[in-house]
């Protein structure tokens, strides 16, 4: 998760290079769509208002941010990589390899473990089995929270139109308003631009003029606005000076506190979400009104610290950092197996609700140190038969 970016999920020598500050977000991040995905199967009518329900919900509109900060380092990694500097196809080809891959393994098995092959062994026909695996593997993920992988690789198909985007539009207004006008402008107007739909999108989607399971989560023109900006955000961030960029911060930060108080205003009022939270939804996350607003400033706060370049020491959650993509694909499993096929592990998150964030956090640690692990010795073997190689015989 480029967050899921290719590049950002790399080890070995480069690592040397990398931002602890970034690796800390998404760290965090990751860790909370595991608090999400796990602590979410507790905020429903069977446990609603009890302890484990007020955590599950707490931590899943907390860490609500964590798909677009992810989108918006995606963005931010991949305008500032070396990487890209080969023919179009190599690009294309290195991500749909990098991410691609891992993808389609994810899939396959969590088509048969997670019990979606009869849901579709019982559609009638070639062309209906068909339709189903393509949509979902090329939009909505055969298991729903994969949904993100097809977007991120919608984006990265988009990338080299977008990188390029501020570029024509400075080209073209520049016959109209003169050589003032240059690619930040053009940048800016953009952003605007994303900006605007991505509330559009939002708003209808909530309101149910659009579906949000279509146009809502796993659109990419829903998201553009976090990746558009993080791939021009040396030039966007150019715009403000330090002092300004200080401001935005604590600007970001009340409105992200406002937007949550908001939120859980409404989630926390029994005569709106029903006596046991029948008439909430929360499954229109990325969406209702307060968590737009609240996504929004908080990847601001959070870009104050890129535009300023903050590189925190190590820490726990850079560990996670560059491992991003593998705890993503693989973190249902793990939980399914390690916890929701198992009454006396769910019976002990109802009775301890904060052994849910200890599962939560060992699904994440237990996929990294494995990738971490895994990396490392293949970089030893590979080392050892240099030396095999090099060796005077």
């Amino acid at each position: 998760m480029s967050s899921l970016s290719p590049d950002a999920n790399r080890a070995g020598p480069a690592a040397k290079a990398r931002s602890a500050y970034i690796d800390t977000l998404r760290g965090v991040a990751i860790f909370g769509v595991a608090c999400i995905h796990f602590g979410g199967s507790f905020v429903n009518v069977d446990h609603a208002w009890s302890p484990s329900f007020y955590l599950g919900l707490g931590f899943g509109q907390i860490f609500n941010f964590a798909v677009p900060l992810f989108i918006f380092l995606s963005g931010v990694l991949a305008g500032s990589s070396s990487r890209d500097a080969g023919s179009l196809w190599d690009y294309y080809r290195s991500r749909l390899t990098r991410i691609g891959l891992p993808y389609l393994a994810a899939s396959l098995v969590s088509f048969f473990v997670l019990n979606h092959y009869p849901e579709w062994q019982a559609l009638s026909t070639f062309g209906e089995k068909t339709a189903w695996l393509a949509w979902k593997l090329s939009y909505y993920g055969v298991v729903p929270t994969l949904y993100f992988i097809p977007l991120i690789l919608q984006l990265y198909l988009l990338q080299p139109a977008l990188k390029a985007l501020p570029r024509w539009t400075q080209a073209i207004a520049r016959k109209v308003v003169g050589p003032a006008f240059t690619e930040g402008h053009g940048a800016l107007l953009w952003a605007a631009t994303f900006l605007g739909l991505h509330l559009v999108l939002g708003v209808l989607c909530y309101r149910g003029t659009l579906s949000y399971y279509t146009w809502c989560r796993p659109c990419s023109l829903f998201w553009m606005v976090y990746f558009f900006t993080g791939l021009h955000f040396k030039g966007l961030s150019a715009f403000l000076t330090r002092r300004r960029w200080q401001i935005l911060a604590g600007a970001a930060l009340v409105a992200a506190a406002g937007a949550m108080f908001m939120d859980f205003s409404y989630l926390l009022d029994r005569t709106a979400v029903g006596a046991h939270f029948e008439f909430n939804n929360t499954d229109f996350a990325y969406s209702r009104p307060p968590l737009l607003l609240y996504d929004l400033a908080v990847v601001a706060a959070c870009s104050v610290g890129i535009a300023l370049g903050w590189n925190w020491r190590p820490n726990l959650a850079a560990f996670l950092g560059p491992y991003t993509l593998d705890i993503y694909l693989w973190h249902i499993l793990l939980l399914y197996e390690g916890a929701w096929r198992h009454a006396e592990v769910l019976e002990a998150c109802r009775q301890m609700p904060e052994v849910i964030l200890m599962i939560s956090a060992s699904a994440c640690l237990l996929l990294a140190g494995a990738k971490h692990l895994y990396v490392a010795t293949v970089a030893r073997v590979r080392q050892y038969r240099l030396v095999l190689i090099h060796q005077p015989w």
